[in-house]
């Protein structure tokens, strides 16, 4: 089922142009990377606040040997820690800037004790950053930058409900609300109806990707107009987009059944990889592979590779739930194991599609002991650096 509704974008007062240098940013710490080559892996580590801010550090690793360095260490609401990565607070692929040198977080506005937040762009190379106008904007959540790296789309929170989506220039202008979210009842139970949890954009960026109670939808971020995929994502970081088609690769709920399902950009073809029923462990975090029509999936704490020559094909396996990117190769899978010591980095042989069987697993990195016990690597991307 597809449909197309209208959605009228409403314009916020504008800020001035032009990214703001800070003074400082309330409870950051940043130590730059400086000068970097080859393949890394950017990964988050967080620590519950239990009711106060989180504690977050974005650590760069290298892939094939050399020092691991933690780059940006801040407090704020809802950085991740635990089960909130599947609520895509802090997903830090869909938060890196194009070239992968800059990130977007959503950092503390005022102090640790008090609730609210503001978007700061930091610079991993260098360290420099700067402050994105968001007034009248209690929680910019989920930030997304956009492939042409022009702009940002962000979740809307205030007074404890989602209240849509925004979209700002990367250079601190025109800032807009792009649509509206409010609290319904369905069922007898609470949800939120409009625009809010967003994925991040499609490839041309053009659209922002989101999920409601509608099922998961893009909408067009310069007229507005809504396509909606009549499915539901089976987390808020449920899918993956690639220019070529099919498109879009999405774990499912639907009908009494969990399925890992492809489709077009206009959510159109719908096409079921894998299926099974409700109860059974879901698909989540699909991944299409740079270099093939592969597809690398979650289910709990194991890794499958789906392809056309590849049913289903194990290539890790832990007790607890993992995360997991290609390395930009296509031919190993990068991944978190949070319960094996500190949490460790791993690459796997991934036995692609027309290549050789999956051999050997090791670790790479583990971050250092010590400090508090709850802390827990929970997100990675995989980039690569000229």
């Amino acid at each position: 089922m597809l449909a197309v509704v209208g959605c009228t974008v409403s314009p916020e007062p504008p800020p001035p142009v032009g990214t703001r240098p800070a003074e400082a940013l309330p409870g950051v710490e940043i130590r730059p990377l400086g000068a970097a080559h080859g393949d890394w892996a950017i990964v988050l580590r967080s620590a519950s606040g239990y009711g106060a801010p989180d504690e977050g550090e974005i650590w760069a690793v290298p892939l094939d040997g050399g020092e691991a360095k933690r780059v940006i260490a801040w407090t704020s609401y809802g950085i991740g820690a635990y089960d909130a990565i599947r609520l895509g607070l802090t997903v830090v692929a869909r938060q890196l800037s194009p070239d992968r040198r800059r990130i977007v977080l959503t950092v503390t506005k005022y102090s640790r004790a008090t609730f609210g937040g503001a978007l700061a762009i930091i610079d991993l190379f260098t360290g420099r950053f700067a402050s994105l106008d968001t007034p009248n904007i209690q929680m910019p959540w989920r930030p997304a930058w956009s492939p042409d790296g022009r702009r940002i789309a962000f979740d809307r929170y205030e007074s404890t409900f989602w209240t849509g989506i925004s979209v700002i220039g990367a250079d601190n202008s025109d800032l807009r609300r792009l649509c509206d979210a409010s609290m319904v009842s369905v069922g007898g139970m609470g949800a939120f109806r409009g625009c809010y949890g967003i994925d991040g954009w499609t490839p041309d960026s053009k659209r922002v990707r989101f999920y409601e109670v509608d099922g998961y939808s893009v909408i067009d971020a310069d007229t507005g107009a809504i396509t909606r995929f009549g499915v539901h994502g089976a987390s808020l970081i449920a899918s993956d987009w690639r220019e070529a088609p099919p498109a879009v690769a999405l774990g499912v709920i639907e009908g009494g059944e969990l399925k890992l399902m492809t489709f077009d950009s206009g959510g159109s073809a719908p096409r079921v990889l894998a299926r099974v029923p409700s109860g059974s462990l879901g698909f989540f975090e699909p991944r299409w592979n740079p270099r093939s029509g592969d597809l690398l999936t979650r289910r709990g704490g194991e890794l499958f590779v789906y392809g056309s020559q590849l049913s289903g094909r194990r290539v890790a396996a832990v007790a607890c739930e993992i995360r997991g990117e290609w390395r930009p190769d296509g031919t190993e899978v990068v991944y978190l194991a949070p319960c094996l010591g500190t949490g460790e980095l791993h690459l796997a042989a991934a036995g692609v599609s027309g290549g050789l069987p999956a051999t050997g697993d090791r670790v790479v990195w583990s971050p250092p002991a010590g400090g508090r016990s709850d802390w827990r690597v929970v997100d990675l991307a995989v980039v690569h650096y000229p």
